[in-house]
């Protein structure tokens, strides 16, 4: 993986215009004890797998190589992927001390990445096998190699610390390609100052495009990698519980409405509430709190299951109500680490990083409840670990505080902000945000079209599993089928994305916002349709492709139009006013099914939705927007 992952930055690189000579003009701290290390630790991965490392002194050469690489590149954690690779090593380092030395493979992951699960071919691993259980978190657990990657040319098994490492060193050797050239002494050679300038104007060019600059930027590369870890783990927990669920209540589409349902009550609930403490808290400290706290949860879920499924609708309800604190606070928080000019391009990748995570980890989660059996915690205990890589990645951040206006308005009146921190309640600071929202034609029209459009994604969340189960091919079980369904909406997803993020100064977010709410209606009433897997993956990609497009601008024109210190609760607002139709959807689109079936459903929900998309058009802040 730390291969694969300098090749693929070197490879962007220079696709962006990058020059491979800034690579030494990198300022790193404490360069040669970094580089003594990186030597000490890929020379001694090599040793081991040679076994010419005595067994007495494996342990400890182990031990003392992978602390000296974990101190040096945290060393460095300013610099764009740097934290992550620190991370990535520290975990791989865990897991072979806590095996004397040795990196453990899972047997069930070399069996679905397609390798003989009964031969290993270096002195540098060793078979873990057994279940799921005490034994096998002594042994390091989710840490070793466990996740299965049956792709030609990359196949192998990897840790999460290899995916980390592998990132990390791609970020950060894009970004040493692109950065802007230092400033050279007038007195070198006229031929080499010309090549200089050619190079920096060369260079000017690659930072102009805005994905390079933003992978430059330290603190949002930093934050985007603990989005893609965390929602990896996500997709293959929510995979898993779609699975745990429906084998507890015999495939009940009640029962999978409700779990969906759990998942987003607490976003009105909660969510305003939520907006407003972020916007008087620390936002960094709410965004590691958070995935802390979710990471012990979503670990408790499948001891749970053994207990009472109840129970896993109520951790799944908290689980929820926790992630809307980080939401808004991630959401305020990003104004804040990038510039204005590429605040839409941060949100997409932002979104990007959400639906590579549900192209890849629908994918791993297929195939994790294809193969786990009985060992299908592992999936909730790998997002376990997400949730802390995510911490761990934004505690690394440094994220300017905000500062609250001179002025703060409630109900008419004025207050200085040193006595509204303390004078104005909580409610009313929630009631505020509802007012501004209120009197924002753009934002309020927009929310309001969101809202009726959610009904026809919950109805399609919820169903999508027996839609895709009823037409799985012979070959094909159904939690593939369902994960390749997940995986059809990412690749249009991450399209979307891409394009959005391409066209940020120039795109109308208006008129973008009604063709892809009318669109995402026509597609829904064509899957409820569709008549075999292929036709349905190729219409989820359409779909993903549609929701990207009214989501990112949707959420730009939010950070645009409202003042930092208020953005936390008008968001939260926002989410609360979604999810409350998102989780009616979900829980009466389960029970209208049982009923009526599942493609009748979809089909009215598309029709629902292309009209909210059409009714647009009669609101004209909306089109000029």
């Amino acid at each position: 993986m730390p291969a694969i992952g300098v090749f693929l930055g070197l490879a962007l690189g220079l696709l962006a215009g990058g020059q491979l000579d800034n690579l030494v003009h990198v300022r790193l701290r404490w360069l040669p004890l970094l580089l003594l290390a990186a030597a000490a630790r890929f020379g001694l991965d090599a040793a081991l797998a040679a076994g010419a490392i005595p067994d007495g002194l494996r342990l400890w050469l182990v031990l003392a190589t992978y602390i000296l690489l974990t101190i040096m590149l945290l060393a460095n954690r300013g610099l764009p992927g740097l934290t992550a690779a620190a991370l990535g090593t520290a975990a791989n380092g865990i897991a072979i001390v806590a095996n004397g030395g040795w990196m453990p493979v899972w047997q069930p992951s070399l069996a679905a990445a397609g390798f003989d699960p009964n031969a290993l071919h270096s002195n540098f691993h060793r078979m873990l096998v057994g279940p799921v259980d005490a034994g096998f978190f002594a042994h390091g657990g989710p840490l070793v190699d466990i996740i299965p990657i049956p792709i030609p040319i990359v196949q192998s098994v990897a840790s999460v610390g290899d995916l980390m490492l592998g990132a990390g060193l791609a970020f950060f050797v894009f970004a040493a390609l692109v950065r802007a050239p230092l400033l050279v002494s007038v007195s070198i050679p006229t031929d080499r100052a010309a090549e200089r300038l050619a190079g920096g104007a060369r260079q000017k060019d690659a930072l102009g495009n805005p994905y390079v600059r933003l992978a430059t930027n330290g603190a949002f590369s930093a934050m985007w990698l603990g989005q893609v870890v965390s929602s990896l783990g996500d997709r293959v927990h929510q995979v898993a519980l779609v699975f745990l669920v429906a084998r507890a209540t015999d495939n009940s589409p009640l029962a999978l409405g409700l779990a969906f349902a759990a998942m987003t009550i607490p976003s009105f609930l909660v969510g305003p509430l939520a907006g407003a403490l972020v916007d008087r808290w620390d936002r960094k400290r709410v965004m590691v709190g958070s995935d802390l706290v979710r990471a012990g949860i979503v670990g408790f879920i499948p001891v749970a299951s053994g207990l009472n499924i109840g129970l896993v609708f109520g951790l799944v309800f908290v689980l929820a109500a926790v992630s809307s604190f980080f939401r808004p606070a991630r959401s305020a928080a990003l104004p804040q680490v990038v510039p204005g000019e590429d605040l839409l391009t941060a949100n997409s990748a932002m979104w990007i990083a959400d639906t590579v995570s549900d192209m890849v980890g629908y994918g791993l989660g297929g195939l994790f409840v294809a193969f786990l059996g009985s060992s299908l915690a592992l999936a909730f205990w790998i997002d376990g670990a997400s949730y802390l890589a995510s911490a761990a990645l934004v505690a690394a951040v440094a994220i300017p505080p905000v500062i609250r206006a001179t002025a703060h308005r409630n109900g008419g009146s004025e207050r200085e902000a040193g006595d509204a921190a303390e004078a104005t309640s909580i409610r009313n600071e929630m009631a505020e945000g509802w007012r501004f929202l209120r009197a924002e034609t753009v934002l309020f029209a927009t929310t309001v079209q969101a809202a009726i459009a959610e009904y026809g994604l919950g109805a399609l969340t919820a169903l999508s599993p027996l839609l895709v189960a009823s037409l799985a091919l012979g070959s094909t079980d159904a939690p593939t089928a369902y994960g390749l369904f997940e995986m059809a909406i990412g690749v249009g997803l991450v399209g979307g994305g891409v394009v959005l993020g391409g066209l940020a100064a120039r795109l109308p977010k208006g008129p973008a916002i009604i063709a892809a709410f009318t669109a995402f209606g026509i597609i829904l009433f064509a899957l409820a349709a569709a008549g075999s897997l292929p036709v349905a993956l190729a219409l989820a990609a359409a779909f993903g492709l549609a929701n990207a497009t009214f989501v990112v601008p949707s959420q730009t024109l939010f950070q645009q139009r409202t003042p930092g210190e208020m953005l936390g609760r008008v968001v939260a607002i926002r989410l609360a006013i979604v999810s409350v139709v998102l989780a009616v959807a979900m829980a009466t689109s389960g029970a209208l099914a049982q009923a009526l079936g599942v493609r009748p459903v979809l089909a009215v929900c598309g029709l629902l939705t292309a009209a909210t998309g059409l009714a647009g058009l009669a609101v004209r802040p909306i089109r000029s927007a």
